[in-house]
């Protein structure tokens, strides 16, 4: 495996993932310094505007170098379906990332931006993190702990835990704000003449 072509594509896999979670990084630190009140929200748009190229290029550079990577290495144990899982929500989390990116390119200085469409940002961003550290952490363990690691025992139970967790985090979050938002509707209904 420690081959020349193995490095060149080691090379190519990295740059995309100095790339694109560098850009993750800088996006997700502008909304820190915004939910923070260290700069305005027009500003953290135009940010991720940016970076958004920088986070699908690194992404699918990641991806292009990682697939013949998997061929070098020739076995897929446990631990790295977790990670090819982690990568595949990383690029399926970006889709409402970009839909909400669109949405909220609209606003200007000053305007309230829903609590539903902050909800859904926040959830984004934490998947987002969620899945780019593990992936990093799970092929820093691959390639300086042990190559072969077979843990969990039944992956697929993780991911689907994983996923349930992240689905009742969304469902609840989506249902209580409706509530909260119908219930202040109907307050003002009652106090409007």
């Amino acid at each position: 495996m420690e081959t020349a072509p193995f490095y060149i594509l080691l090379f190519v896999h990295l740059s995309g993932l100095i790339l694109g979670f560098g850009a993750v990084l800088v996006t997700d630190l502008y909304g820190l310094l915004w939910i923070r009140d260290r700069v305005r929200f027009p500003q953290v748009v135009r940010v991720s505007g940016v970076t958004e190229r920088f986070i699908w290029a690194g992404w699918g550079l990641m991806v292009a170098a990682g697939i013949p990577l998997l061929v070098l290495k020739g076995v897929i144990d446990n631990l790295l379906i977790v990670k090819l899982f982690f990568v595949i929500l990383i690029g399926l989390n970006g889709l409402p990332l970009h839909v909400l990116q669109k949405q909220v390119r609209g606003y200007e200085e000053g305007d309230a931006v829903p609590t539903l469409t902050l909800f859904r940002l926040t959830l984004a961003l934490f998947v987002s993190q969620l899945a780019w550290w593990s992936a990093v952490l799970i092929g820093f363990l691959h390639r300086h702990v042990q190559t072969v690691i077979e843990w969990p025992d039944t992956p697929w139970l993780l991911i689907g835990l994983v996923v349930a967790i992240l689905l009742a985090l969304w469902a609840s979050g989506e249902v209580l704000i409706r509530r909260n938002r119908a219930a202040a509707d109907d307050v003002k209904e009652k106090i409007t003449p």
